[in-house]
């Protein structure tokens, strides 16, 4: 699903996004239809006006979000088969499409979508999206200039470029495009954080302040608090680690990484290993199925002299990854050890 989530990523319209058509009279608009969203409700509407279009898109979304796909694309292709010169159609049937892998006909339905709306800036914005899915990223940079040439402005088009560059390793262009489109969007959350991963591998100071801009839009943003406390811990900034990994258990009490973090802060860097041990085991509770934190625990209990409860947490690790060589070197370290160091 990873990639499929890029291609979602960046876009403006969805099923989400229904639009007012059929033939004349008063239509039941999709705003009328909150709160009345059962598929055989809006089934109903349809049977008593089969040529209102907008029900189709409102049940097509239906049936996405229950997982029915064949029949979301049946009421979008009777969609098409009326009207094909709408670009919410066309991109709302390219994104059923492409998410039940037929990036051919994707490919088509955006194509389509761009020749009939030649000016509809977000057409241009989708195909590029699935050119880069693709890895097309000659075809792709035309698409986003010919975006911006229409709108100079265009905040995601220089996200979607400085994407581009970092893909292909150019990091230089890539903070570039990433800063111009946080120039003509302040609120630009996803650049925030591409800027913020970019600058991290090179160390580069400004990481911080562009983590803490993505958290002034999302304050509760799990990622962003993620990626500044690991930013300060890779940069020895052991106090600001462990206040940002605190400041990510306050919104998820159950985050693995943020207790196991704050175990290896604590216990290997600050020498604190009664306090790890107290995070390593948080970690436990949070995913008792992820080896790190029996050996980390494991390693906490070998440090203090338990060599009997660091040989159970080792052997632990092992059962739910027999592949963890952490593990099976410090079980070795521990026979020896209890050998008399032979």
């Amino acid at each position: 699903m990873k990639l499929r989530k890029i291609f979602f990523l960046l876009s403006s319209t969805t099923l989400i996004a229904f639009a007012s058509c059929g033939n004349g009279g008063e239509k039941t608009t999709a705003d009328s239809l909150q709160g009345k969203d059962s598929i055989s409700t809006v089934s109903e509407l349809i049977r008593k006006d089969p040529g209102n279009l907008e029900l189709y898109m409102k049940r097509a979304k239906l049936y996405m979000n229950t997982k029915d796909y064949s029949a979301s694309l049946a009421d979008m292709n009777r969609i098409l088969a009326i009207d094909s010169s709408k670009a919410e159609y066309l991109i709302a049937a390219a994104d059923i499409n492409f998410f039940t892998g037929k990036v051919t006909r994707t490919k088509q339905l955006l194509e389509r979508a761009v020749a009939v709306n030649p000016d509809n800036i977000d057409c241009l914005l989708r195909l590029a999206q699935l050119h880069h899915y693709m890895k097309n990223y000659e075809e792709e940079i035309k698409l986003l200039d010919q975006a911006l040439h229409k709108d100079i402005h265009c905040a995601q088009a220089y996200f979607m470029k400085g994407m581009l560059f970092k893909d292909k390793g150019d990091t230089i262009r890539a903070i570039s495009s990433m800063q111009t489109a946080v120039e003509q969007d302040p609120d630009y959350y996803n650049a925030y954080i591409q800027l913020g991963l970019i600058c991290a591998a090179q160390r580069n100071p400004l990481t911080e302040s562009y983590y803490l801009n993505a958290l002034k839009i999302n304050p509760n943003s799990e990622e962003a608090l993620y990626n500044l406390a690991m930013y300060y811990q890779e940069t020895d900034n052991y106090n600001g680690a462990i206040e940002t990994y605190t400041a990510l258990l306050k919104v998820n009490p159950h985050n693995f990484d943020a207790h196991f973090n704050l175990g290896m802060l604590h216990a290997v860097k600050l020498g604190v290993v009664d306090e790890g041990m107290k995070y390593f085991s948080s970690a436990i509770e949070d995913n008792p199925k992820e080896p790190r934190g029996y050996y980390g625990r494991g390693w906490c209990f070998q440090k203090k002299g338990d060599l009997a409860n660091a040989e159970v947490d080792y052997k632990m690790a092992l059962t739910v990854d027999p592949n963890y060589t952490k593990a099976a070197t410090a079980l070795e370290e521990l026979e020896r050890l209890k050998a008399g160091g032979k």
